[in-house]
């Protein structure tokens, strides 16, 4: 039931760059909200640092962290959103920025989440354990209430860490979706 995506790949800066100041940060953004409307909205989203060498908190809360903000938002749209490229110095970068507005990301080349993850970990492990699954389904491994599986995977699927599809009508009524994991 996985819909064929569109995948977007995103070089942040060329290889030895050191990225500061705000505006250097809304100015990426700029290029990356302008390709994403451009790929659509089913697009997987690759943030590649790759060469990137240091970066200021700056550049990375107005870069990544207003980025995470028009995900959630809706002003621009994307079924998946991965780091990848980061090393030990642009990772703590962009954990710090990350946990400071309460928002969290997954690299990806280990799908593991950075940034403000305290529930939201357990929760995005067991989602990559089910692979595709339904709300109800994460509710039963976790043991916690449908309620409080719909809150953390609407969050999950803000940040671009799962997608979701709608789900064939359940006959009691009502909107459910099929969540997929990377």
């Amino acid at each position: 039931m996985k819909a064929n995506k569109q995948m977007l790949t995103f070089p942040v800066s060329k290889p030895g760059a050191f990225l500061s100041t705000r505006g250097t940060g809304a100015h990426k953004r700029g290029e990356l909200e302008s390709a994403l409307r451009s790929a659509g909205p089913a697009s997987i989203l690759e943030i590649d640092f790759t060469g990137t060498e240091a970066m200021t908190h700056s550049f990375v809360d107005e870069f990544l962290g207003k980025l995470y903000v028009s995900l959630a938002a809706g002003d621009v749209q994307a079924a998946v959103v991965r780091l990848i490229g980061l090393n030990e110095e642009t990772r703590e970068s962009v954990a710090v920025c990350l946990e400071r507005r309460k928002q969290f990301a997954v690299q990806g080349e280990d799908h593991t989440l950075l940034g403000e993850t305290t529930v939201i970990s357990d929760t995005y492990a067991e989602a990559l354990k089910l692979g595709a699954f339904r709300a109800q389904e994460l509710a039963e491994a976790l043991g916690i209430s449908v309620t409080n599986a719909n809150n953390r995977l609407k969050r999950l699927v803000q940040a671009g860490a799962l997608s979701r599809d709608r789900a064939p009508g359940p006959e009691r009524g009502g909107k459910e979706f099929e969540y997929i994991a990377p």
